[in-house]
C-alpha cells in the first residue's frame, strides 16, 4: 500500500488512495461541472461537423473538434471551482496543453480515444506523469544508496476520454479520472466521474478507505434525456 506523508500542507492526514487524495483536496463542483463540459463538448463538435464539415472530412474534424472543445471545457470547469488553470506550450513548441492543478495535485487531459487503455505518450505527458514515481514501488538500488526516494509532495492526474465508434456520437463513450504510473505504462487508479462524485457523498470511514479501482474500464455510454444535450 502507498504510504503518503502525516500531514499536506493544510495539516490534514492524506487519504491512503491517489483518488481519495484528489476528493480530499478539490471541490465536488469541480468534477461536476467536468462532466457537464466534456457532453457539451462532444455535442457542439457533432453538430458544428454535421452543419459545416463535408462527409469526408467530416470524421477528422470531429476529432479535432472534440479535442479543442473538450480542452476548452477543461479549463472551464478548473476555474469554475477556483482551481489553478496553466496553458503552457508543448516543446518543441508548436502547441500547447491545459494544466489545472491545486495543492500540489496536477491534472492534464489524455487524448480521446475509444478505449480507457494509455494515452499518447506525449513528451509533456512523460514529463508529467514522472511526478508519480512515488506511486510506484520503490526499488532499493545497492550500486546506488545516495538515489533519493521520489518526493510525495505533487501528483498527476489525467482526465480520460473516450469515444464510441458505434454508440451515439453526441455522448462520450466514458468519463473519468487516471492516475498514470511514472512511465506512462499503466493505470495506477482509473475511476469514472460518477464514481469520482460519489465519494463525497460518502461516509467518512469511507471516504478515508483505500478504493479498489481495476486497471481498465469498459466504455459505457450514458443515457442521457434530450433537454440535457444542449
Amino acid at each position: 500500500m502507498v504510504q503518503y506523508p502525516e500531514n499536506n500542507k493544510q495539516g490534514a492526514a492524506l487519504p491512503d488512495d491517489p483518488i481519495a487524495r484528489l476528493v480530499q483536496a478539490w471541490p465536488e463542483t469541480f468534477f461536476r461541472s467536468l462532466a457537464e463540459e466534456i457532453d457539451a463538448a462532444f455535442a457542439k463538435a457533432h453538430s458544428l461537423t454535421a452543419e459545416k464539415i463535408a462527409p469526408p472530412e467530416r470524421r477528422g474534424a470531429l476529432g479535432q473538434l472534440r479535442h479543442f472543445l473538450s480542452e476548452d471545457g477543461f479549463r472551464s470547469a478548473g476555474r469554475a471551482a477556483g482551481l489553478i488553470v496553466h496553458v503552457p506550450d508543448t516543446s518543441p513548441k508548436g502547441g500547447c496543453y491545459s494544466v489545472v492543478e491545486r495543492d500540489g495535485n496536477f491534472m492534464i487531459r489524455s487524448n480521446v480515444l475509444s478505449h480507457c487503455g494509455q494515452p499518447r505518450p506525449t513528451k509533456f505527458r512523460r514529463r508529467w506523469s514522472t511526478l508519480n514515481e512515488w506511486l510506484s514501488p520503490w526499488q532499493i538500488d545497492l550500486f546506488d544508496t545516495d538515489r533519493p526516494q521520489p518526493a510525495q509532495d505533487n501528483m498527476c492526474a489525467m482526465l480520460v476520454v473516450t469515444a464510441s465508434k458505434n454508440g451515439n456520437p453526441m455522448l462520450p463513450a466514458f468519463v473519468g479520472i487516471g492516475i498514470p504510473s511514472h512511465d506512462l505504462s499503466t493505470w495506477i487508479r482509473l475511476a469514472s466521474i460518477e464514481d469520482i462524485i460519489a465519494l463525497y457523498n460518502a461516509p467518512a470511514e469511507q471516504k478515508d478507505a483505500p478504493v479498489d479501482i481495476a486497471d481498465r474500464a469498459v466504455p459505457k455510454l450514458k443515457r442521457r434525456r434530450p433537454s440535457e444535450l444542449g
